[in-house]
């Protein structure tokens, strides 16, 4: 078990210090455990999708915290926990409208994979990023296609690196929502190999 611990101590270090792939390994490692606990607050797969995508995104983004984590599970936990709150606050407010969606992608679900090519999903991604506002858009492409730091952004724009943070989260939910709206879910975009591209870079 010590061993193990350490082997998760050593793999956070890597995350801190931006290691991507070492933050692929911590995702497909823990999204099992914490697709099923989130399910079970949620009651709906599409509901899953986003919470899980919204608790990585977070974690990435405050990744610089990561190494004074002590029992990586429980950390995790803990921002998905956050996650399905948050859900489960915004379905009280919007039961109708998320009834009509999970109806709608219940029927979808099973063929969408097979009637989307790769073409089209690079359209609507491309749409999805040149609907952002300018500011945003920026901040993203530095921090996709450059592969910049919140604190480089926040110096190249002369913006504070909370600023910067907090407009990255705003644009990648608003591309979210403009796949969604296309029926394109998180596990398509894994499926395909777009999810690292979008949102984990």
């Amino acid at each position: 078990m010590s061993n193990k611990n350490e082997n998760g101590q050593e793999l956070l270090k890597k995350i801190a210090e931006g290691d991507e792939k070492a933050f692929g390994i911590l995702f497909y490692q823990y999204l099992p455990v914490l697709q099923s606990f989130a399910l079970k607050f949620t009651k709906s797969e599409h509901g899953t999708e986003e919470i899980i995508q919204d608790s990585f995104l977070k974690i990435w983004l405050n990744r610089d915290k990561l190494e004074e984590v002590e029992n990586v599970k429980a950390y995790l936990y803990k921002y998905v926990s956050n996650e399905c709150l948050n859900y489960l606050r915004k379905t009280l407010r919007q039961t109708k409208t998320i009834d009509t969606f999970k109806t709608r992608h219940s029927d979808h679900n099973n063929d969408t994979v097979d009637t989307i090519h790769l073409n089209e999903i690079n359209k609507i991604i491309n749409a999805a990023i040149a609907n952002l506002p300018a500011q945003r858009k920026k901040i993203y492409e530095l921090s996709r296609l450059e592969s910049k730091t919140i604190p480089e952004i926040a110096e190249i724009l002369n913006l504070s690196p909370s600023t910067v943070k907090n407009a990255l989260v705003i644009a990648l939910k608003s591309i979210r929502a403009h796949l969604s709206q296309h029926g394109i879910t998180f596990s398509i975009l894994m499926g395909f190999g777009f999810l690292d591209k979008i949102f984990f870079r």
